[in-house]
């Protein structure tokens, strides 16, 4: 549809009669000749009288042509682009705006953030909305976070609550918040022109949730949005036709950064006065630039190093961790303070062991070279503290503390402490099960997490006694130093269990003799359980006696502690499990975030009636201390991290938009002012006022050179005759 700014410059058209009255009245210039016959003349004028005819009226219509297109030009036509229905100056229009809230829109550009930038734009859509209009607003976050859910006409508080948000301390995924708002579009019940905002930066990562399926979606939208796997897939189909989707980029379109994304410590458990190294893995974006990395530890920084990682690159960057005394340890990583200042930092825990606990639960016969072994210096570097109880006296309270358990002929617990044992497995403790003659077959039965079920107590003729061990896994935590001396062990075995077959997700890391398993692991859990298909005496077998029993007893707390140090680090998330990542808090423990809050601590029963603990709310990125009822201090607990994807700043390009939405109508901005141009030549339309005016002056340019070619071709009559001495008259030749 078209329609005229200035409508009044149409009266202007009245000028084209003007080259038509003077075609009309236009008339050719007749020369009197006082010549004998003039039959001559008169053919050749009435000849050149239909050429000037036809010629003059091509320069008029250039000439019509010249002033129609001025006074369009000057009128300012408006072309608009949408369907005649929505183009009616009273249409109700509703929008939607969706606001990225990922860590990427902390990035600071010329002294600004790109969040405040957003929300700014985001305000301005607002109050240039008419009397009529409807709006709703939402953020895109790991979750769609509805600032305004239904549709509201409520400028000035949408304004004000606006300029009060804060970016939400998450990821983003800008589909489930746009389906948010398309399902906002079909909660209202008029049917006006709908215009969907969706306000980001150039990081390409929000825009893979239009590309990923289902699985990854599920549970992001609001309780308004859809709900199922498959609902929450994309779909362009689902925009309706008077729906227009602007998309505006702000900020760096080539974003630079530098961050840490990995730590690793080796060797994962580390004792007290022993030296460790740290690896940290490196990535920028952008273009190749050198970057100051720092190891600070305890407030205190203990060495400084350079990398240059390549572009789009990562780079590893090593530190030797000087002895630390027992406790645990805040560290972090510093990167030269860039653009994106979130991930300027990277935090984890250095748990250093004073010495190992370990419980061996049985009788004094059965466990005396276990616990002498146990007791005895394995060249470790820290000390195994080893206590020892009785079946009966095994409870919640005497495995707090302990990163491992030895249960020697005592796999005949109750149902409880069976379950006790099963939780302590599975927030990262080892369990080492040995069997013994006071154990029947069918207690093991009772168990869960077994790696394997035993089916018979073998009694091995004297034959047969003499029994090969073999190095299934040489590279399992267990077998490290054993496997390295080379040692070709063998053991005199006078009875022991057999397993028909292993257990799903369990190995076999020791066999005896053809292939039977001696020790079998499964994990479970954070932690993992072993069971020998020999005792801890010599009972039946001569293994205590063997010189490779201390060493693999001593290994095995070692692989204990290991895996119940726990991650040094942990992602932001809205929850984490403290039964896995934090055991020795409970319901009663206070929690404190870097910004020196307490943490909100809530508990879950589940289907087996334990009570679960959460913390809600881990966002901040830093170190939480944990102190427990009767704790006279707290101590260092997690280290909390943005997630490392939002790092990587790989550049979005305004092109790749279209294909990745799929949706007809839609505008890309790049920047505020290119954002209000578009939506000023949407709303109101596009002017053809300086279209055409080029035109007009092509038209001038070619009118001039069009009359004054005509002026040198038509020569006066005179000059086309000739009259000869006897009067004849004749053209002449040319």
């Amino acid at each position: 549809m078209i329609s005229f700014l200035n409508p009044v410059f149409l009266w202007a058209l009245a000028a084209l009669s003007i080259p038509l009255i003077l075609h009309f009245i236009q008339s050719s210039r007749t020369e009197r000749l006082p010549f004998s016959t003039v039959r001559f003349l008169k053919i050749a004028s009435k000849r050149s009288s239909r050429r000037i005819k036809m010629e003059n009226f091509l320069l008029m219509l250039l000439r019509f042509l010249l002033l129609a297109l001025l006074a369009l030009a000057f009128a300012m036509p408006i072309v608009r682009t949408k369907k005649f229905g929505n183009l009616l100056s009273g249409t109700a229009r509703d929008v939607a705006i969706v606001i990225d809230g990922s860590y990427s829109m902390n990035y600071e550009v010329t002294q600004q953030v790109v969040w405040n930038q957003a929300v700014e734009l985001a305000t301005t859509i607002i109050e240039g909305l008419g009397d009529n209009d409807k709006f709703c607003v939402y953020l895109a976050g790991d979750q769609v976070t509805a600032v305004y859910e239904q549709m509201t006409d409520k400028k000035e508080e949408a304004v004000a609550r606006l300029k009060a948000l804060s970016r939400p301390p998450c990821s983003s995924r800008l589909a489930p918040a746009v389906m948010a708002a398309l399902d906002a579009f079909e909660r209202d019940s008029r049917r006006g022109e709908r215009e969907l905002h969706v306000i980001s930066d150039f990081q390409a990562l929000p825009w893979e949730s239009f590309r990923a399926g289902a699985a990854e979606l599920d549970g992001a939208a609001s309780g308004s949005a859809r709900s199922g796997a498959q609902a929450m897939m994309w779909d362009p189909a689902e925009v309706s036709d008077n729906t227009t989707c602007f998309v505006t980029l702000l900020g760096a379109p080539e974003p630079e950064n530098t961050a840490v994304t990995d730590i690793e410590l080796k060797p994962p458990l580390i004792t007290a006065g022993m030296p460790c190294q740290i690896t940290a893995r490196v990535l920028r974006s952008g273009q190749e630039a050198e970057t100051a990395v720092s190891l600070v530890v305890d407030d205190a920084e203990v060495v400084r190093r350079s990398v240059t990682p390549g572009e789009g690159g990562t780079d590893q960057i090593q530190f030797v961790l000087p002895a630390l005394n027992g406790g645990v340890h805040a560290a972090k990583i510093e990167t030269a303070q860039d653009s994106l200042k979130d991930d300027d930092v990277f935090y984890f825990l250095i748990r250093v062991r004073e010495h190992l606990p370990v419980l061996c639960v049985g009788d004094q016969g059965g466990t005396v070279f276990l616990k002498t072994a146990l007791d005895a210096n394995g060249g470790s570097g820290a000390a195994i503290n080893a206590g020892l109880i009785t079946p009966e006296e095994l409870s919640d309270e005497k495995l707090r503390g302990c990163s491992c358990v030895f249960l020697c002929n005592s796999v005949d617990l109750s149902g409880q402490q069976i379950k006790l044992v099963e939780k302590f497995v599975a927030a990262g403790g080892l369990l080492v099960v040995m069997p013994g003659d006071r154990s029947a077959v069918e207690d093991y039965a009772l168990w869960s997490i077994l790696p394997a079920e035993p089916t018979a107590v073998v009694e091995l003729p004297v034959a047969r006694r003499k029994r090969l061990l073999t190095w299934d896994k040489p590279q399992h935590p267990v077998l490290w130093e054993i496997a390295e001396k080379g040692i070709n062990p063998s053991l005199v075995v006078k009875r022991q269990l057999r397993f028909e077959e292993i257990g799903e997700n369990s190995e076999t890391i020791i066999s005896i003799g053809a292939g039977e398993p001696f020790l079998v692991a499964r994990e479970h859990g954070r932690g993992a359980v072993l069971l020998c298909a020999v005792a801890a005496d010599r009972t039946w077998s001569d293994f205590p006696l063997s010189p490779y029993f201390l060493p693999l007893m001593h290994q095995l707390c070692q692989y204990a502690a290991s895996i119940g140090a726990g991650h040094p680090y942990l992602w932001a998330d809205a929850s984490i499990s403290l039964a896995e990542h934090l055991p020795e808090a409970g319901r009663d423990s206070e929690i404190v975030s870097p910004e020196g809050k307490p943490v909100v601590i809530r508990t879950s029963v589940a289907e087996s009636g334990e009570v679960l603990t959460y913390a809600e709310g881990v966002w901040t990125p830093g170190h939480y201390t944990l102190r427990n009822p009767g704790d006279t201090a707290a101590q260092n607990a997690l280290a909390v991290n943005m997630p490392r994807r939002e790092s990587e700043l790989t550049a979005l390009k305004a092109q790749d938009i279209p294909e990745i939405l799929g949706i007809a109508a839609l505008h890309v901005a790049v920047g505020r002012d290119d954002l209000l141009k578009k939506i000023e030549d949407f709303r109101i339309g596009r002017s053809l006022g300086e279209t055409l005016l080029w035109l007009a002056l092509l038209v001038a340019v070619a009118e001039v050179f069009y009359s004054n070619s005509l002026l040198r071709k038509n020569r006066r009559l005179t000059d086309k005759l000739k009259v000869a001495p006897s009067g004849r008259v004749k053209e002449k030749q040319v």
